[in-house]
């Protein structure tokens, strides 16, 4: 049977080097469709659904406050990983549930998590949502149009069959704040998402969690944010150990925020999770914790800290919400 990197490698020798978006796409599309769990302690990275449930509790109250302006209030979850976040979430509150999930190896592991809960799975956002649409870590791992400036112009890489990068002409027309010489990850799929999100929508929220920077910061990166993680190590090469590891970019938090103004999304907050956790009451579980004293606690203590030191998840993610208003009056 031919390997995913030699059906890889023949897909390109047949049509030519491909932009790098694509490559990214068909190499992450592999990675999550392998029988290997990839996101936990056992994998590659973890999330913060896998460090404890009350990321999923807070998300929940959140949610709750905001289902009180509603007759009506339906979740949709974008790339729901393992479903670690849906089961934190409907076991505090059954809200109506659906999943956005296009890879069938994780629709089935979180078919097997959620078997007791009642959520659809969908391929597509539908129209007439009334609720919120959000996501942790979806938005990264989109695939990325890089992007090199020479000169005046800006070129596109491109990858050959020898996983080699080549530069090019652009696919489309790309416009970024680059330095010569310097590179940049661009995400089209993500604006295009966040119009959607929008087009979606009737009334309510979207709530996107994700590492990332505003544009100043982005374009300051020489190289760009395209990373790769194998168990739990960051290594800068997208081109060893193919489909099994995996591949993400940083999000540029000021193309959502302009796409979603165009989409009738207003931007309702923006802030670090450090921030947005303590605003739910993270430190109140914290205190608990400490008070008990037992060596349970603690190690829950040492987890919820991760959620929120600046020195782990707490300032290097960032959480986005955006509204949308039923008629221009308010939700």
């Amino acid at each position: 049977m031919m390997s995913f990197t030699d059906h890889l490698r023949r897909k390109i020798q047949e049509q030519g080097p491909i932009p790098f978006s694509e490559y990214m796409e068909e190499v992450v599309r592999h990675y999550y469709s392998t029988e290997r769990n990839p996101i936990g302690i056992e994998g590659d990275f973890y999330t913060a659904p896998d460090l404890d449930p009350i990321f999923g509790q807070l998300l929940a109250k959140q949610f709750d406050q905001w289902a009180k302006e509603f007759d009506s209030f339906t979740l949709v979850e974008l790339g729901a990983g393992k479903g670690l976040l849906a089961r934190d979430i409907l076991q505090q509150r059954r809200f109506p549930y659906m999943l956005l999930e296009r890879s069938p190896g994780m629709r089935r592991r979180q078919a097997e998590l959620l078997k007791e809960y009642d959520v659809t799975w969908i391929d597509e956002l539908p129209d007439g949502i009334t609720g919120c649409i959000f996501s942790s870590e979806f938005f990264d791992a989109l695939p990325v149009r890089r992007v090199v400036r020479r000169g005046q112009v800006l070129k596109e890489i491109y990858v050959t069959k020898n996983f080699e990068e080549i530069e090019g002409d652009l696919q489309e027309p790309i416009d970024a704040p680059l330095a010569d010489g310097q590179i940049a990850d661009i995400n089209l799929q993500a604006r295009k998402w966040v119009r959607r999100i929008g087009e979606s929508l009737d009334a309510g929220y979207h709530l996107a969690i994700d590492y990332g920077y505003m544009g100043d910061e982005y374009y300051a990166q020489p190289r760009g944010t395209l990373m790769c993680y194998w168990r739990h190590q960051a290594v800068e090469d997208p081109y060893i150990r193919i489909g099994e590891q995996d591949m993400t970019a940083h999000v540029n938090f000021s193309d959502l925020i302009q796409e979603g103004t165009a989409a009738s999304l207003d931007t309702a907050r923006f802030t670090t999770q450090m921030d947005y956790l303590i605003g739910l009451g993270i430190l109140d579980e914290m205190e608990k914790l400490a008070i008990a004293g037992d060596a349970v606690s603690l190690q829950r203590l040492v987890k919820l800290k991760k959620l929120i030191l600046p020195g782990s998840m707490g300032q290097r993610f960032k959480v986005l919400i955006q509204v949308k208003r039923r008629g221009g009056t308010g939700p």
